[in-house]
């Protein structure tokens, strides 16, 4: 008797060296890797660099930098007099929050600086986490998501979704990384995950819940498809908090929509809105496609990622006030795919090697592509904002552009009008405020109502209202057959376009290199 014990407690034993042998080799694996792990984050510290000493050149991010500054308003603060703060169930609110929960320590600028960090911080390390539970050992592909990090997301603007996608991913890895289920937990975990995804960005809650499903839907090893299709049919029940909210929020306002071209999805996840910005993405594309016979998708990810990039492509373009849909989840589907990705050769360093090289290389390249841009674009800000100080403060500021100018700059300076909202204390028909997705309302209904997009400025003048019912939509029709009763200032954002303001009663009292200001007369 006494021997059997004795030999069954050998046999734990052995079992017990070989499974740590066998975690240990795993560890080992990823510790040997450590130079590969340090250059992933050196990379990211890398890019964030131009972020701490010069304003991104985005498209929104002054827009919310702006409406921060109404959050938190004084009673005395002439802003007051145009816009009220109203909290709800309210999606896409990541940038607000942040700023809710840091306002007694930060600036609305270092806030806004602080959530583009976090917009491709984020995103970089759920990547790095899902590599860490799908792949045995690191792959050299993953350093590209690090110089992915000045994408569509963040370039374009789409800051909330860059917080909102970073959320996601680091949850999936969470929820991959568990080899014991506990339901209690798991529906307390992933419910809280869904919520703050809706305050991120609802697009971001979107496809966290069809990246959860496919997962769900994944058979295990050895496992046959009823166990997995039943554990797919169970999945809203782990993001069911979430989907609450979405059909408790306002409806989103209709009757204009934002168009957008199919043709993004293929440019997304390289657009840096910088010169020569399609051929570096060309060129890391050709990165991808050398080492791709070196690479191949992780067993247990291939039907989550396979499956989703069908979703993205086949993702409408534009919804409802949304544009860019499938281009942002064509973005995130490069994120999750870079993740998946493990090395088909049994010794990968020389390949670690030349991929490690070749990523920095492209890094520093984006950089010198983008800091002589970002420094030209804040030498126009700062000149812009010398030319605001004849705004009077309190005033009410109509944002024009002129049509169908070809300045390639000019889609980044359109929302450098809310400058006026900063600097000023003025209403800006700019400002994100009363759709719906914020907690700013701007006071005048007309211009609650209306989108928050540049005016063409042909619309000022007698005769080109004509074209306002052809031209604009509905409710931008109401305001400007009479704007000088809800204007009293005229900014054109003409960039390197010759204006075209042609409508009397405008007196120019200051100019940029990107826009003129004009001082409206009231009417009588």
């Amino acid at each position: 008797m006494f021997g059997d014990s004795r030999s069954r407690f050998s046999e734990f034993c052995k079992g017990l060296i070989v499974g740590n042998e066998i975690k240990a080799k795993r560890e080992t694996k990823w510790t040997t890797a450590f130079d590969l792990r340090t250059a992933y984050f050196v990379l990211l510290v890398v890019m964030t660099l131009p972020v701490l000493f010069l304003i991104p050149r985005t498209v929104d991010l002054v827009n919310h930098w702006a409406r921060l500054t109404i959050l938190t308003m004084p009673a005395s603060d002439p802003l007051n007099a145009f816009y009220v703060v109203q909290w709800g169930a309210f999606p896409n609110l990541g940038i607000d929050l942040i700023y809710v929960a840091l306002a007694p320590l930060l600036s609305p600028e270092s806030v806004a600086r602080l959530a583009f960090i976090l917009a491709f911080w984020l995103p970089a390390v759920g990547a790095w986490a899902l590599h860490r539970v799908w792949a045995r050992e690191p792959s050299p592909t993953i350093l590209i998501a690090p110089v992915l990090s000045y994408n569509l997301v963040t370039t374009v603007g789409l800051i909330n979704f860059g917080l909102g996608i970073g959320v996601a991913l680091i949850a999936l890895a969470w929820w991959i990384a568990q080899t014991h289920r506990q339901i209690a937990r798991d529906l307390l975990v992933m419910n809280a995950v869904a919520v703050a995804l809706f305050f991120c960005h609802i697009l971001a809650l979107a496809a966290f819940c069809v990246i959860f499903g496919l997962l769900e839907a994944t058979p295990r090893p050895g496992e046959p498809l009823k166990p997995a299709f039943l554990r797919a049919l169970r999945s809203p029940l782990y993001v069911a908090a979430g989907l609450a909210l979405v059909w408790s929020m306002p409806q989103l306002p209709q009757g204009y929509v934002i168009a957008s071209d199919k043709s993004w999805i293929v440019i997304a996840p390289f657009f840096g809105g910088l010169p020569l910005d399609h051929k570096w993405g060309l060129g890391l594309l050709v990165l991808l496609l050398a080492v791709m016979r070196f690479i191949a998708i992780a067993t247990p990810a291939r039907l989550t990622v396979f499956g989703f990039f069908v979703v993205a492509v086949c993702a409408p373009s534009s919804l409802s006030t949304a544009n860019l849909v499938d281009a942002r989840l064509v973005v995130l589907w490069v994120y999750l795919a870079l993740a998946a990705t493990v090395t088909r050769v049994p010794t990968p360093g020389r390949l670690a090697g030349a991929v490690s090289i070749a990523v920095f290389a492209f890094a520093l390249v984006r950089l010198a592509l983008l800091i002589p841009t970002w420094s030209a674009y804040n030498a126009d800000i700062v000149e812009l904002r010398t030319a605001f100080s004849a705004i009077p403060t309190g005033s009410s500021v109509l944002a024009v552009a002129p049509p169908d100018c070809r300045d390639p700059n000019i889609y980044f300076e359109h929302n450098l009008s809310t400058f006026a909202a900063i600097d000023r204390r003025a209403q800006v028909n700019m400002l994100f405020a009363g759709q719906g997705l914020q907690p700013v309302r701007a006071k005048d209904p007309a211009i609650a109502a209306a989108p928050q997009v540049i005016v063409n400025s042909e619309w000022l003048s007698a005769s080109g209202q004509s074209k306002l019912m052809a031209d604009a939509p509905v409710p931008w029709v109401d305001i400007m057959s009479r704007w000088r009763d809800h204007f009293d200032v005229v900014v054109d954002i003409h960039g390197t376009c010759e204006s075209t303001i042609a409508a009397t009663g405008l007196e120019r009292v200051a100019r940029s290199n990107i826009a003129d200001i004009y001082i409206a007369e009231r009417p009588r």
